[in-house]
């Protein structure tokens, strides 16, 4: 069963972007960008969506368009676009390849720096979870000194209160006292 194709406008809406900033995201990352045909019949495959969306997050939490791209490049393979094999695209394929030093080296290093910015991209986030921690731990200090001044006025006002019976139950003692005082001279 195959996937339907979306239009840039039908995605703009399914993530709420203006269609002109799908559009700018769509040409500044062409080579993310899951299509089908060329021109006004372009049409976007449905994992267009997410490419979008992620490229979008990049952009709100003030990622580079660099930083963007190099994540792309950690989750989405590029399209490229070939050209037909014939015998002059294989001679200067060929001739390109012995002009290259060496083309597992190349690819070496693309790998590397792939990892590179992927350990950078982690660093960022350890960075940002350690700010997390710092912020956390000063607002749980916080909380722990509130419930202890909490705790300290409660202790300071059952003390009153307990005062203040006990003030009461001394003051009832001394009426009962006096009204027995002033029965008994009433009977003499």
């Amino acid at each position: 069963m195959e996937k339907k194709l979306l239009t840039m406008t039908q995605i703009s809406k399914q993530l709420n972007l203006a269609e002109s900033t799908a559009r700018f995201y769509r040409d500044r990352f062409e080579n993310y960008i899951p299509s089908v045909g060329e021109g006004r019949k372009k049409r976007y495959k449905p994992e267009t969506i997410e490419v979008l969306r992620f490229i979008a997050e990049g952009f709100k939490r003030n990622l580079t368009a660099t930083d963007i791209e190099e994540g792309l490049s950690l989750m989405i393979a590029r399209n490229t676009e070939f050209e037909e094999v014939t015998a002059t695209t294989t001679a200067t394929a060929q001739q390109q390849s012995k002009n290259e030093p060496n083309h597992y080296a190349l690819q070496l290093q693309i790998a590397i720096e792939q990892m590179n910015a992927a350990i950078q991209v982690i660093g960022n986030q350890k960075e940002e979870i350690a700010e997390l921690r710092k912020h956390v731990a000063i607002i749980e200090n916080k909380q722990q000194e509130q419930q202890e001044y909490i705790n300290t006025k409660l202790e300071e006002r059952d003390k009153i209160l307990i005062e203040s019976i006990r003030e009461l139950q001394e003051s009832k003692k001394q009426l009962v006292a006096i009204q027995q005082k002033k029965w008994w001279q009433f009977w003499k």
